[in-house]
């Protein structure tokens, strides 16, 4: 898991996502996958006919790509693994764990209201 699990000690839930997106996101950035989340880093878009590197570079793509998925997987509490387990880039796991924050602390805000 290429330590992971040291520096990621309590897994993303519904209350640390703060603490949890500065963890991930210096994680990743430190395994030079970053570009992976912000959309820079795409899949290589290859010709018909394929170069022995060009079928590598995609290789090394796709691997990378899963790779960060696994590790943003690893990296959430079981009850949020529903919500990413179908995603097919690590950009898409990304953008669903962050809206989901962004819902629950929509609804929190309400409740606050509501009881004030």
């Amino acid at each position: 898991m290429n330590g992971l699990s040291q520096i990621i000690i309590e897994k993303l839930d519904e209350n640390n996502f703060h603490t949890w997106k500065f963890r991930i996101m210096n994680f990743l950035m430190g395994k030079g996958c970053w570009e992976f989340i912000t959309s820079d880093e795409k899949e290589p878009l290859l010709p018909k006919t394929l170069t022995q590197q060009q079928i590598q570079t995609n290789k090394t793509w796709h691997e990378k790509a899963k790779k960060i998925v696994d590790w943003l997987s690893m990296s959430v509490s079981n009850s949020m693994i529903v919500h990413i387990e179908d995603v097919k880039s690590p950009k898409q796991a990304w953008d669903t764990l962050v809206k989901m924050y962004s819902i629950n602390t929509q609804a929190c805000k309400c409740n606050l209201t509501r009881v004030a």
